[in-house]
């Protein structure tokens, strides 16, 4: 599927997932929402094209060009930009966890907005780049997250042992199979559906939160949770 041109298309929710996209021209179009799992976009020219909420895990943008792209709030979770161009792109609010930016020129990187998005541990910056110039969430041990926004978030397997997500907003946020111990989610805004299916919640601390909306399949809890007084334990 090389060189194909879908340039200022409206691909709004379309679903593209594990196709081979390599050299395609995206440039101005409308990727909203769209299903972007594990495909191939090498060096696809996607400049000022539309990608924000997009489903993009495992996402292939090696020698991408995302100039002036807008990015925000799109699921990149392990996705390959290794020697993308992301000048001017706006990644406010993506997901970065595992991310791979390889060894990268950070000229690439200037004028890209990086503002709430959500890295952790594997997530390879390029040398000389300093995540901490953005107010950017750290996903791992001992976080402090107290009332971050991480509406709609993707944590699955997340490391958030310790973590502090008072007052956090986790409404629609995917926590399968996250490790939650010792994590203290008081008052944390659990108002839409929230998936802890297969999450360690041992001594997690759910006080004074309503777990109406939370689905809990398969996690594992102990005398240690402290759920709220009403909650009637799965």
């Amino acid at each position: 599927m090389d060189f194909i041109d879908l340039s200022h298309q409206d691909l709004t929710q379309a679903e593209l997932s594990n196709l081979d996209l390599s050299h395609t021209n995206l440039a101005n179009s409308n990727l909203y929402r769209a299903g972007l799992f594990k495909s191939n976009l090498y060096a696809a020219n996607l400049q000022k094209a539309n990608l924000s909420h997009s489903y993009a895990i495992g996402l292939n943008l090696c020698d991408a060009k995302l100039n002036n792209a807008e990015v925000s709030y799109a699921n990149l979770y392990q996705a390959n930009l290794i020697g993308a161009d992301l000048r001017g792109a706006n990644l406010h609010g993506a997901n970065l966890r595992g991310v791979d930016f390889g060894d990268m020129d950070v000229a690439f990187l200037s004028g890209a907005n990086f503002q709430d998005v959500l890295y952790d541990l594997e997530t390879n910056f390029p040398n000389g780049f300093d995540i901490s110039q953005f107010d950017a969430h750290f996903i791992g041990k001992n976080s402090n997250l107290q009332s971050a926004n991480l509406h709609s978030a993707y944590l699955r397997n997340a490391d958030l042992r310790h973590a502090n997500l008072v007052h956090a907003d986790l409404r629609n946020c995917s926590l399968q199979h996250a490790d939650l111990r010792y994590a203290n989610l008081n008052n944390a805004n659990f108002d839409s559906f929230v998936d802890f299916s297969n999450a360690d919640l041992r001594h997690c601390d759910f006080s004074n939160t309503d777990l109406s909306q939370v689905l809990m399949d398969n996690t594992n809890f102990d005398e240690s949770t402290k759920f709220p007084t009403d909650y009637i334990q799965p």
